[in-house]
């Protein structure tokens, strides 16, 4: 499609608002066009429709995707075959995801796009991703940039574009990994309570007590917590799409989950919450629509990238780590946190699991595979008290 309909959050307004963007390519030169602060889906569809027919008047559409899809297979490029794909995605992928995917198209096709797409060579995919490593750029970069032309040629073969994936004969660039880090129960218990009434408390409590990912802390809302039975629905989450926040759901139904909650964490948003009732009475209409539990006084979201800046200033300012003598460990060490502390207290992996919203339990065991020879030592112990000769 060439309009898309999105949802936004405006600041301004404090609500969600809605807007378009088109997205023609034409005569190998790409058109976008972005208009938001409609109030409904309906307002901003009828008016990217409208501006589209007026860009086709103005004859500035040379051709669209049909010319791609008319057009013999044989003779199609590399870059035409990725503009295909990508508008296929459009609909089906969170915003930060589809942008992620347009940073690596624009790459590649800067690289490969003059090439006819069954003219691909393995050997052409090696040549570039070697120069961006040659250049100083991450073996995670060079990692995106494969995957990205991996993801869209196995698209091509099932739609008939393609009979192979040059992919396929090369090994993905093998992404650093980033040590993880994390505290134990001492270590937690001592953060906890000396950040207790600093900005960045409830982000860590949430994350380091259930597991929560940065982006799903950041567009929790109010109507998903229910302090009453004590549990959280995790569904959605904040993106930063290119300075507009915007809450979406998540990826895939595996990662939305119903999370258990911690007395401790039910007490500390009880209070969170009527410290928030005060402010909404005080402030009446100029209080956010949206009940985001993480927000400034007026209801208004924190960006997520802001939540972690804010997290790392305050222990760093504040010399905090000195202070209770604990190493610093990143926001997202605090999921990691949760999770080693739930396998060492024997928690069924299956449990942590669904509690992570992982899609699968290999996934947790793949990640947290560093922790399983401790806790075999401790089954180990515990046989040995139950297996004995008389």
């Amino acid at each position: 499609m060439a309009v898309t309909v999105r949802e936004y959050y405006s600041k301004r307004q404090k609500k969600k608002t809605f807007g378009y963007e088109i997205d023609i390519t034409m005569q190998g030169q790409r058109i976008r066009e972005v208009k938001r602060g409609f109030n409904t889906k309906t307002e901003a569809r009828e008016d990217g429709k409208r501006r589209e027919l007026e860009i086709k008047k103005q004859g500035k559409q040379g051709y669209d995707v049909n010319d791609i899809i008319s057009k013999d297979k044989n003779k199609i490029t590399v870059k035409e075959l990725l503009e295909l794909w990508i508008q296929t995605k459009k609909a089906n992928v969170a915003p930060k995801t589809y942008s992620f995917y347009e940073f690596f198209i624009d790459m590649i096709i800067k690289d490969l796009g003059n090439i006819k797409a069954i003219k691909l060579k393995t050997e052409h995919i090696e040549v570039e991703v070697n120069k961006l490593l040659e250049e100083g750029l991450s073996s995670t970069t060079a990692g995106h940039y494969y995957t990205v032309l991996n993801i869209a040629y196995n698209w091509a073969i099932i739609r008939g574009y393609v009979i192979k994936n040059p992919c396929a004969l090369m090994k993905k660039p093998k992404k650093a990994k980033n040590e993880m880090h994390v505290y134990n129960e001492g270590q937690l218990n001592k953060l906890l309570n000396r950040i207790k009434h600093m900005t960045c408390y409830i982000p860590v409590m949430l994350s380091s007590t259930t597991g929560m990912r940065l982006g799903e802390v950041c567009g929790l809302t109010w109507d998903c917590v229910n302090l009453e039975n004590g549990f959280i629905e995790v569904k959605k989450q904040l993106q930063d799409d290119k300075g507009e926040l915007q809450l979406t759901q998540l990826k895939t139904d595996g990662s939305s989950r119903k999370v258990i909650l911690l007395d401790y964490t039910i007490n500390a948003l009880k209070e969170l919450k009527e410290k928030q009732e005060e402010n909404k009475s005080y402030l009446g209409d100029e209080y956010s629509k949206i009940d985001y539990v993480i927000c400034k006084n007026n209801g208004e979201p924190y960006a997520p990238s802001y939540v972690s800046r804010n997290y790392r200033r305050v222990l760093k300012e504040y010399g905090i780590c000195e202070e209770l003598n604990i190493p610093y460990i990143r926001f997202h060490d605090l999921r990691h946190t949760h999770t080693t502390l739930l396998l060492k207290a024997n928690v069924h992996p299956k449990i942590v699991s669904d509690r992570l919203g992982h899609a699968n339990i290999k996934i947790t065991l793949d990640t947290y595979s560093h922790i399983l020879p401790d806790m075999q030592e401790e089954a180990v112990k515990k046989l040995n008290n139950m297996i004995h000769l008389d």
